[in-house]
């Protein structure tokens, strides 16, 4: 058994494939392997993996199709052997010592997550776009609801070691380029405890430009993905705790994030958008009107606050209007 298995996805958009794989395999952790999945036509990441896997012996390929996207990556779960699993992707890097301190973290608290901090960077212009833990964890907390930081953190895999128990019933879903976010909040109906380790050992580089926003079938997926989430919290009777989380997350990325995207596309109604939205909110996760997470005080981006309150008196297109022009004048961009 290995102390840690990375699961890696390589796809042809990621611009990082290289870095990523290098900060894995510089890992100052012993005993780890790495499974990489991606396309084999795909020439130029092929060569690559399979010259770095003539030096290093601990790593395995696992070939897919677009088709076979999700069964590849539930086939690299079967196989991966550790004691603790870690899934990312080709745009995520790792400092050199990342793996060594979460396991670290692991074995000290004897918890189901191990969770660092993280810089998450637009890949085109090197801008930071967001980052934490900024001191709101401690080094142990319970799942249980009460630190409402949580909601704020980032739903990416990379920055999360996994027990192996935790996701032995889990797999990977069918949900269109949001698989690896169903994918965590799968995990945490399972979990009961968390280590946290306030350094920025993750980086993801973001491409945030507007050929890589969500389309409409993306954004069906999400909001199936959500509801099957709920679903699953509240048969494992955790779903009271986590309501409050469930629905920030929601809202952020429903209710506004693809919103703003949407208005990118002139052919979209937005008003219209806007009300299948809100009507999608109000049935699945009504917490998000009186939910604490939006408080002015609480909230670490101010634009979650104003957002929220514009929602609420029904400014949802207004706000998804003048949001996009402040994208496109250079502000900080879409970091819902």
């Amino acid at each position: 058994m290995h102390n840690v298995s990375v699961i890696t996805v390589f796809k042809r958009k990621h611009k990082k494939i290289k870095e990523c794989l290098n900060s894995l395999i510089n890992q100052t952790l012993e005993n780890i392997e790495i499974i990489c999945v991606y396309k084999e036509e795909n020439t130029e990441i092929d060569n690559f993996v399979k010259e770095t896997m003539e030096k290093y012996k601990n790593i395995k390929i696992i070939y897919k199709t677009k088709a076979q996207d999700v069964t590849a990556k539930n086939n690299a779960l079967e196989q991966a052997d550790g004691k603790y699993i870690i899934v990312m992707n080709g745009n995520m890097c790792l400092e050199k010592t990342a793996l060594e301190k979460l396991y670290n973290a692991q074995e000290k608290n004897n918890t189901d997550i191990a969770i660092c901090g993280y810089d998450i960077i637009d890949v085109n212009s090197n801008q930071l776009l967001s980052m934490g833990l900024d001191k709101n964890f401690s080094e142990k907390e319970s799942l249980d609801g009460k630190n409402l930081n949580f909601a704020y953190l980032n739903l990416d895999g990379g920055n999360k070691l996994i027990k192996r128990e935790i996701i032995q019933d889990i797999q990977f879903q069918n949900y269109d380029e949001c698989q690896d976010e169903i994918f965590i909040l799968s995990c945490y109906a399972n979990v009961n405890s968390i280590s946290f380790i306030d350094e920025e050992l993750f980086f993801k580089y973001d491409d945030n430009s507007v050929t890589n926003f969500k389309n409409q079938i993306q954004l069906n997926d999400l909001k199936l993905g959500l509801v099957e989430i709920k679903k699953i919290f509240k048969d494992a009777g955790k779903y009271e705790n986590i309501q409050n989380t469930l629905s920030f997350i929601a809202f952020s990325k429903i209710g506004v994030r693809s919103l703003i995207e949407l208005a990118y596309d002139k052919n979209n109604n937005l008003k219209e958008k806007a009300k299948e939205s809100m009507n999608y909110l109000d049935v699945n996760f009504f917490e998000w009107r009186k939910n604490p997470c939006f408080k002015f005080k609480n909230v670490p981006n101010k634009s979650y606050w104003v957002a929220h309150i514009m929602y609420k008196y029904g400014f949802q297109t207004m706000f998804a209007k003048v949001y996009k022009k402040f994208v496109e004048i250079g502000y900080k961009s879409l970091t819902f």
